[in-house]
């Protein structure tokens, strides 16, 4: 059969994982003509993953003949990340675990997606209460936080881990209300969605003192991008905006100091900065990088957050690792 009598089918790319080896040949359409890009046995890779998330790319294309294969491929790996989660916290959280996943796989769409229009808004709007609901009512046990924050390789699942662990310590901090656990889940997830729109893409504490204006420029154009959409809470976008305020006022953008900062987005920022730290340290054993990152943590107490967050906060993240 030649290449013009060959038949495709789009694949949703929101929902393939880019670090696993792929059940087929993939394809993209270009030009309207169907190019291999990688074989069966190759994996995307998060990096190019990254790049195909700036770019708005929909999906990825398999031939029709195989489309069965690709779609029981995603099905079992989804499965298989349940079942490996569920066994470092409980089968008692599978709801908890499950709603999570569903949320991930939005997170990608979202990001994936060249605007944020209204309609995928309304959608994540619906997951994230969906997952809060449920953590609301069986609150996570600290082997729960410990097995949903998960080893990242995309800007997404950073987003969703920064999500998790956000929930995590702001019901450590005493808060319970559906509608502040939720603003503070979606402000984690969306913090940096102007990186995936400006193709700043890697993922790093960005504490360097030559970081570029781009980067520094990102909590204002996720909320530039995410304004269009409608729908959101005030709280929401104060959460992005301020994610990398300190609270000695050398943060950015605005350089706001002490008790200016939303504390929702000052427990955004303990949360974005933890997973940063397990990342730059993922070749460690994963309690070694647990222990490093608190330790950082605890040094930026009255630097980078307030008191008041100490020492509850690193207790809760102790706990979480049985440290």
């Amino acid at each position: 059969m030649s290449d013009t009598e060959k038949s495709y089918s789009l694949v949703i790319l929101a929902k393939v994982n880019p670090e696993r080896e792929l059940p087929t040949d993939i394809y993209l359409k270009i030009d309207q003509k169907y190019i291999r890009f990688r074989g069966q046995g190759d994996v995307i890779g998060a990096e190019k993953f990254d790049d195909f998330m700036q770019k708005g790319l929909e999906g990825i294309y398999v031939l029709a003949d195989e489309i069965m294969i690709f779609l029981d491929w995603i099905t079992n790996i989804r499965d298989e990340e349940i079942n490996e989660t569920l066994k470092e916290s409980s089968d008692d959280t599978r709801e908890i675990v499950t709603s999570m996943y569903d949320v991930k796989e939005k997170v990608y769409e979202t990001f994936l997606n060249s605007e944020l229009n209204e309609e995928v808004v309304e959608e994540l709007q619906e997951q994230v209460n969906d997952f809060v609901s449920k953590v609301k009512e069986q609150p996570f046990s600290k082997q729960t936080i410990a097995a949903l924050i998960t080893r990242n390789s995309t800007l997404a699942d950073h987003s969703v881990n920064v999500a998790n662990l956000s929930v995590y310590l702001a019901m450590v901090m005493g808060h319970g209300h559906q509608l502040v656990l939720e603003n503070i889940y979606l402000g984690a997830i969306l913090h940096d969605l102007g990186k995936a729109k400006a193709g700043l893409t890697e993922i790093g504490s960005g504490d360097g003192r030559f970081m570029s204006q781009a980067m520094q420029g990102h909590p204002e154009l996720s909320v530039k991008v995410i304004r269009k959409s409608k729908g959101l809470p005030d709280a929401v976008y104060k959460i992005i905006l301020q994610h990398h305020e300190q609270f000695n006022g050398f943060g950015y953008p605005a350089g706001l100091h002490g008790d200016d900062i939303y504390e929702m987005a000052q427990i955004v920022s303990i949360a974005n900065v933890f997973d940063n730290i397990l990342y730059e340290n993922r070749q460690l054993p994963r309690k070694q990088a647990w222990e490093l990152a608190i330790k950082k943590i605890e040094l930026g107490k009255e630097r980078y957050w307030h008191s008041k967050f100490f020492p509850r906060v690193v207790d809760a993240l102790k706990l979480a690792k049985q440290i």
